[in-house]
């Protein structure tokens, strides 16, 4: 019995050496990171809730396990306005690395609550739960130390290399979760019966969602159709296969699953773009790094961070003035959903090329920190 357990220890202990291997990042790469997570999210897709405010009292039904459901309804409007300021205000302080991981810390419970009564409607939405996690799993890490302002307090490197373990599971598992019960409904090698057509048909019709290539599904063979019934959730089940397989296989999954994100974009106008946070962590970082050495060092570069820092926080405050009287349609799709479309389809592809081009010059492989 004793060798027994010895064994099943071993053999664990062995699993979570590949998978912390396969996921680490240098602290370098990290602090660059953060700097394109703060001016990405305060360039375009900083979430916002003032809009909450308006909303009906007679359509809140939060779910159990929400923060919203202590609550009797929504909120009065200053509250969500309050939280959209502070989201502003904190991640500024993150790109510009003020009290890095105080602000993470505070960015995930603003932004937790946020979108508890956001999904107080009734319906939870996924493509926000690994934007979530990675605000978390950051303020576990050093990216706070360097090409900061105000340097965080530097953590035992084996808790940054554990949080993006962590992540890294926190990836493989979900997506295992979201393939299994498609595969075991969509692998049924009968072409009258294909998923894909499913989820298209009743976004197209009923939602609206006839952006971008979505007219051409029509024109498409039922049998290339069904192959994507088989292919996509595939995919999905194989993430901890290639978590194990190393720190390249890794970063290819990852490739895979924004393609997979792109083609959501592209045919059933899904949009997952808050997941370039996520995987931005291992296949950007890198990048980042590498172009750090063509761009301004110094106090250059500082003026240039506090410029556009600057320039993002007065874009974001003037656009909550502007907003703070405007009465949002309850309908599936906001006025710009389309512009929304097109900025996706960019980001993507713009990580795919970041992440093609990491392949090639192996930027993958860093520098070991002791």
């Amino acid at each position: 019995m004793k060798e027994f357990l010895n064994f099943i220890d071993r053999f664990l202990g062995n699993i979570f050496k590949k998978i912390e291997y396969s996921s680490r990042v240098n602290t370098q790469s990290l602090a660059y990171f953060r700097i394109f997570f703060g001016v990405f999210m305060l360039s375009h897709y900083i979430p916002e809730w003032h809009w909450l405010g308006d909303a009906p009292q007679a359509f809140f039904s939060p779910h159990m396990f929400t923060a919203a459901y202590l609550s009797d309804g929504f909120l009065p409007k200053p509250f969500y306005v309050g939280i959209d300021l502070l989201n502003v205000t904190f991640f500024c302080l993150l790109t510009l690395g003020v009290y890095a991981r105080f602000s993470l810390v505070l960015l995930f419970f603003l932004n937790y609550i946020g979108y508890c009564y956001e999904f107080g409607f009734g319906k939870i939405d996924h493509e926000v739960h690994l934007y979530l996690i990675t605000l978390l799993t950051l303020a576990f890490t050093n990216c706070g130390t360097m090409a900061a302002f105000r340097k965080d307090k530097p953590l035992g490197i084996n808790v940054q290399r554990w949080a993006l373990s962590l992540l890294s599971i926190y990836i493989a598992f979900g997506f295992f979760t979201a393939g299994l019960p498609k595969f075991l409904r969509w692998v049924d090698f009968d072409m009258s019966q294909i998923g894909i057509l499913e989820w298209f048909f009743k976004g197209y019709f009923t939602y609206d969602r006839v952006y971008l290539f979505a007219d051409y599904i029509f024109s498409v063979p039922y049998v290339l159709l069904e192959g994507l019934d088989y292919l996509a959730p595939t995919i999905e089940l194989l993430g901890f296969f290639f978590l194990l397989g190393g720190r390249k296989s890794w970063r290819i999954y990852l490739l895979f699953l924004s393609f997979f994100h792109m083609g959501n974009m592209l045919i059933l106008n899904i949009e997952f773009v808050l997941n370039v946070t996520c995987y931005g962590i291992f296949l950007l970082s890198p990048f980042l790094s590498h172009i750090r050495q063509y761009l301004p060092t110094g106090k250059k570069a500082k003026t240039l961070l506090l410029s556009v820092v600057g320039a993002l926080f007065l874009f974001n405050m003037g656009r909550k003035i502007y907003y703070s009287d405007y009465v949002y349609y309850h309908g599936f799709f906001a006025e710009r959903f389309s512009t929304e479309n097109y900025l996706s389809v960019i980001m993507w592809l713009s990580l795919i090329t970041i992440g093609i081009i990491s392949f090639a010059k192996n930027l993958y492989v860093i520098r070991e920190e002791p």
